[in-house]
């Protein structure tokens, strides 16, 4: 049982590792921006895209404000389908 739980912690401690890994390689430039819709325009799920366009356009509102910490987290958001709002 103890073996068990070891197991589960390391694992979770791994993937919430990656996880914040991934926020810390978000950049807020003109070359993320565009990736990112390219890859939002491929969407196929309508909401999903609504909801990524919506987070890419405030995105960008926070990049024009020179605001990168809340243009990052834009992007994430966009990047991983979940809204702000």
């Amino acid at each position: 049982m103890l073996k068990f739980t070891l197991t589960a912690a390391l694992l979770c401690t791994v993937l919430s590792g990656a996880a914040i890994a991934q926020d810390a390689t978000t950049k807020c430039d003109e070359a993320s921006m565009t990736k990112l819709e390219t890859d939002t325009n491929a969407m196929t799920d309508a909401a999903k895209k609504e909801m990524a366009m919506k987070e890419m356009a405030m995105a960008k509102e926070a990049m024009a404000a020179k605001d990168m910490k809340k243009c990052t987290t834009h992007m994430n958001n966009a990047m991983l389908g979940k809204s702000s709002l």
